[in-house]
């Protein structure tokens, strides 16, 4: 308490002796700080929106690598039907705050924007100038002033094309102007009373503590132009996350919008399994891409499962497979789903090891019994085992991996096979 009193004594002193040029020097820092968090929330939404807004079509490429069309009323996605299916978007919705769209032509087909009534807007369209810019001219568009249903949105448009390179849709994520300029409001009142903190203390400790803040806001900036570029393995600021300010609130919410937005591009939403992107930049980061074991594995006669007990039943033999293989590699290696009924794994370990812990898993998966209407079935694996050779590009790896699994589907498949 004797030292509380001591500095409270000191401040005093100081406001005496220069109360004129410190306060000044508040009102300088008020504004400038007041600027750069306005220009710094814009720009950090205009590029958040940028990303959720890509990453919407990512995630629909991703569900199914066809185009969008338009057939007997219904939007569709390859052979995906997407009409009325609101659970990724309403998913983004609820992870991020921000409302998704997406526009087949001008109109809104699928979205989270809600009427006065309570009803989505879809069957609405975009406005003219969206039309002409993104549609018209196939150019990416931002606009701080988006009028929906009389309210203004932070909106960023994308064109969706199709494989002709033809834009045939919009993707859009925005955010209510007014949620946005709160936290502006925030941040600039935290900005104020850091000030008038600032002037108690003295013109250096100002110096001092306005650099931290600014500091933080670049860490911030920095990461969301990482995100807006996909890079999910950064990590947020130690410094930043410390704080006790509004900033600190922002670093941990970015945060959770970066694992929300990884899991989406990068985890197989049915088997929860790396999806092939995410796969490659694990091999990627690893130090010696090329000594990592690979398995390619196929479920035999996966084709007859869905045709004999309908799809939802494939998808349980498929997450049934997908846990086992998870096990079997445990924190030695990594497991994705390749596409369709094949898995692709990445072992650190040798052939061998890896040969004989498939083994074990191809009896386990022998041995499940599946239940449908009455009936009983099971289900094989057939695996091909190699090993990165000097030299060797990991296509070229994955290629051996794979000429072994169809070796072992011509010997009768339900075997691992690996090279001698």
């Amino acid at each position: 308490m004797a030292k509380e009193k001591k500095r409270r004594s000191l401040i005093f002193s100081i406001m005496r002796m220069s109360v004129i040029p410190i306060l000044i020097l508040g009102i300088v820092l008020t504004v400038y700080s007041q600027n750069s968090v306005r220009e710094g929330m814009s720009f950090e939404v205009e590029k958040k929106l940028a990303g959720i807004a890509h990453n919407l079509i990512s995630v629909y490429n991703m569900i199914d690598g066809g185009e969008f069309y338009e057939e007997d009323g219904k939007l569709m996605k390859g052979e995906t039907e997407l009409t009325s299916d609101y659970r990724i978007l309403d998913d983004i919705k609820s992870d991020t705050g921000v409302d998704v769209t997406i526009f087949f032509g001008k109109e809104r087909r699928l979205t989270t924007l809600m009427d006065n009534g309570g009803n989505r807007m879809t069957g609405t369209v975009a406005a003219d100038k969206v039309v002409e810019i993104v549609l018209g001219d196939g150019e990416e568009y931002f606009s701080e002033n988006v009028d929906v249903n009389g309210e203004d949105y932070f909106g960023y448009y994308v064109p969706i094309r199709n494989d002709k390179n033809e834009v045939v849709g919009i993707s859009f994520a925005g955010a209510p102007v007014e949620s946005v300029r709160d936290s502006m409001q925030y941040m600039v009142q935290g900005n104020i009373l850091i000030c008038i903190f600032v002037i108690l203390l003295a013109g250096a400790i100002c110096h001092i503590l306005s650099r931290r803040m600014v500091e933080a806001i670049q860490h911030i900036k920095n990461f969301l132009a990482g995100l807006a570029k996909g890079n999910f393995s950064q990590k947020m600021s130690r410094g930043v996350l410390e704080r006790r300010d509004e900033l600190a609130d922002i670093g941990e919410y970015v945060e959770d919008v970066s694992q929300s937005l990884s899991d989406l591009v990068s985890k197989d939403p049915l088997t929860d399994l790396l999806n092939r992107r995410a796969f490659l930049q694990e091999v990627k980061g690893r130090k010696n891409p090329e000594n990592i074991v690979v398995a390619m594995c196929d479920i035999d006669y996966f084709k007859k499962v869905n045709d004999s007990y309908g799809h939802e039943k494939g998808d349980e033999v498929l997450k049934c497979v997908a846990d086992v293989l998870k096990d079997t590699v445990s924190e030695t290696g990594f497991v994705s789903r390749w596409g369709g009924e094949e898995f692709l794994i990445g072992f650190d370990g040798s052939v061998e090891e890896l040969k004989d812990r498939l083994e074990k898993a191809r009896e386990a998966i022998l041995g499940k019994q599946f239940e449908c209407g009455g009936d009983s079935f099971h289900i094989s694996i057939t695996a091909g085992v190699t090993c990165g050779r000097h030299g060797e590009t990991f296509d070229h790896t994955i290629c051996r991996a794979d000429d072994l699994l169809y070796e072992g589907k011509e010997k009768g498949r339900n075997q691992i096979v690996s090279e001698e």
